[in-house]
């Protein structure tokens, strides 16, 4: 039976790609005890060419068999070792895969590392974790002999921790740096079967590097709380200002909303990203607690209930921070039209003042215009009067018998008519 093979022209021109997205950063399978160093290393955007150049040519070092980098991962192979590479937008994990021979965190993965690999890389350290392994049988996990020797290899500090995944091992930490700046965690498995053991390895350094990462907010926030206090006191008194102002106070108020407004979307523009990577990593973080399916043992706390505890505080300062930029800005906002309205109110007043004004004037010009045209009528009309009585007064002389006085003195009302009605028409014209 012949297939209905689909030309490549019909696929969408993303469709390997966003298919091959599923496949990407595949997880590590292992066995045996394995030893796990993981770096997370920041770099700023003017930083990113040669961070991302440095990068790809670990690739070509002499003796490294590498897989193809694709969609943000690539696999380094020299020897027994295992280096992981993934590529984020603000950071660049290394994960050092290497057998473990001898006791839990006697030696790091990173040191089986070319020497200043990872100090040629352009950065700072954002996320360190070292993580050791040892078989411990299930029916000893969490027994007296077996916590006296978790106790020991964590200086007896606090634990944190329980059974993982349905009980097939236990993770232990107590969250404080060791000499190498890193976080450590011991696994102790019981029932590990290689694909679950790479993805609980994969679990534990993802945990700690979206720790890190969605508290990079912190000191900002903790920098913000005051400053949007500051700025919050100012909008309150200049809304009071606004309800008591006066006509001509409008640019001054405008000017302090202007300026309280601008320095809202400065701190908005500085921070707003930050605010929103530190939601994006929060989620990531929760996710990868919950995958760990934890059970806790009598007398300890798991890994989730040691971050809600306390991780909640810091991310409710990152929030506080955010929300508290978001709605002054919105406040602003209303202020900004509820300015904007009584200016205009008194805009709208003083121009009916100015009609009431302009009306006043045209009613006076027009009774003025009405005096001058009479004026004009009667200086015309004398003025007619005065050259008809000359040439009235030429023709007696010449002999005509006319009485002057009496003839001007009956022609002037035609004379004036004449006049007005010439003064109308050039006014109508």
């Amino acid at each position: 039976m012949e297939m209905n093979a689909v030309p490549p022209e019909r696929f969408h021109s993303q469709y390997r790609g966003l298919h091959a997205e599923l496949l990407a950063r595949p997880f590590p399978v292992v066995s045996g005890q394995v030893m796990v160093a993981h770096r997370a290393i920041f770099f700023t955007p003017g930083e990113a060419t040669n961070h991302r150049a440095a990068v790809a040519a670990l690739a070509n070092t002499p003796g490294v068999v590498s897989t193809p980098a694709e969609h943000g991962f690539q696999l380094l192979h020299f020897g027994a070792v295992d280096l992981r590479i993934e590529r984020h937008n603000e950071f660049t994990t290394f994960t050092v895969l290497a057998p473990q021979t001898g006791e839990p965190f006697a030696e790091s993965a990173i040191d089986h590392l070319p020497a200043g690999w990872l100090d040629a890389i352009p950065g700072r350290v954002l996320a360190a974790v070292e993580i050791a392994s040892e078989p411990v049988p299930p029916d000893d996990a969490v027994s007296g002999k077996t916590m006296e020797r978790v106790l020991a290899l964590f200086t007896r500090e606090r634990l944190v921790g329980g059974w993982v995944v349905e009980r097939v091992a236990t993770v232990w930490s107590h969250f404080k740096l060791d000499e190498r700046g890193a976080t450590r965690f011991l696994v102790q498995g019981h029932r590990l079967t290689p694909g679950r053991y790479g993805r609980l390895l994969q679990r534990l350094v993802e945990i700690e590097t979206y720790r890190l990462a969605a508290l990079l907010s912190l000191p900002l926030a903790r920098e913000l709380l005051p400053q949007i206090e500051a700025l919050e006191s100012q909008h309150v008194a200049l809304v009071e200002r606004i309800g008591v102002m006066d006509a001509g106070d409008e640019r001054a108020l405008l000017s302090d909303l202007t300026t309280i407004a601008l320095t809202t979307e400065r701190l908005q523009a500085r921070c707003g990203s930050r605010f929103s990577l530190t939601e994006s990593y929060a989620r990531i973080l929760l996710a990868r607690v919950k995958e760990l399916r934890e059970e806790q043992v009598p007398g300890y706390q798991t890994i989730g209930e040691f971050f809600d505890r306390r991780l909640a505080q810091a991310f409710h300062a990152c929030e506080r921070a955010d929300a508290g930029l978001s709605a002054l800005s919105a406040r602003l906002q209303s202020t900004t039209g509820l300015l904007r309205t009584r200016v205009e109110v008194n805009l709208q007043s003083q121009n009916q003042l100015l009609l009431a004004s302009v009306d006043r004037r045209a009613a006076a010009q027009l009774h003025l215009q009405h005096a001058v045209e009479g004026l004009s009528v009667v200086v015309l009309t004398y003025y007619l009067a005065s050259l008809l009585k000359m040439i009235l007064e030429g023709t007696k002389a010449a002999g005509v018998g006319i009485n002057t006085s009496l003839a001007v003195a009956l022609l002037v009302p035609l004379l004036a008519f004449g006049v007005w009605k010439s003064v109308r028409k050039a006014k109508q014209e």
